[in-house]
């Protein structure tokens, strides 16, 4: 599965749960507005011997709060689905099929610049293709002198790069996280048609 495809199932699947939460998020709003309503009409019965003019100020505060609020409920509701999308991806990209994974995470060891040093991946990665991917590694990098460190991090997938005191930080949550500014406004136009 490539990563156009990762793509288009996790915005297939977050719209699905999108258009959920979007719908209970309105039908709260719409009750919210509802009440409003039906507290300003008592109000403006109660109000109508003070005058036309402020139960009209009254009636006009409650419509506007009950709408900050719905707007505060629809940002919480996007907010929530961006997040979930964005661990949806990470989820995606650790369940690659493995050739495809090495090829990924070899793509990524190359950009780092970094030719020697040692990889240190989760347990789960570095049982199953620990050895493929310093081996596809070194062999991609011509003169690399990567090997697999003898820790594990924590974490979904991806790699730290160890090289001295220097860490590159590669996990999938640290790459997925890098975008998440660049790609959020993108997500929740996908998700939500704006």
């Amino acid at each position: 599965m490539g990563i156009d495809a990762i793509k288009a199932k996790i915005v297939n699947d977050a719209a699905e749960y999108a258009d959920g939460l979007v719908s209970e998020a309105n039908r709260e709003a719409e009750n919210i507005l509802a009440q409003a309503k039906k507290d300003a009409a008592a109000i403006r019965e109660q109000m109508a011997a003070r005058g036309n003019e402020d139960m009209m100020v009254v009636k006009q505060r409650m419509e506007a709060a009950a709408e900050l609020e719905a707007r505060k409920m629809r940002l919480s509701v996007k907010q929530k689905v961006a997040a979930g999308v964005m661990e949806t991806a990470i989820d995606h990209l650790a369940d690659m099929k493995q050739p495809e994974y090495v090829a990924f995470l070899v793509k990524k060891i190359v950009e780092t610049g970094v030719k020697e040093g040692q990889l240190l991946l989760n347990a789960r990665d570095k049982a199953a293709v620990g050895a493929k991917l310093v081996a596809a590694a070194n062999e991609t990098l011509k003169d690399g002198k990567i090997t697999l460190a003898d820790g594990t991090m924590d974490a979904k997938g991806g790699f730290i790069l160890r090289r001295g005191a220097m860490e590159i930080n590669s996990s999938l949550e640290t790459m997925v996280h890098s975008v998440k500014e660049k790609v959020a406004a993108e997500v929740v136009a996908a998700l939500f048609q704006e």
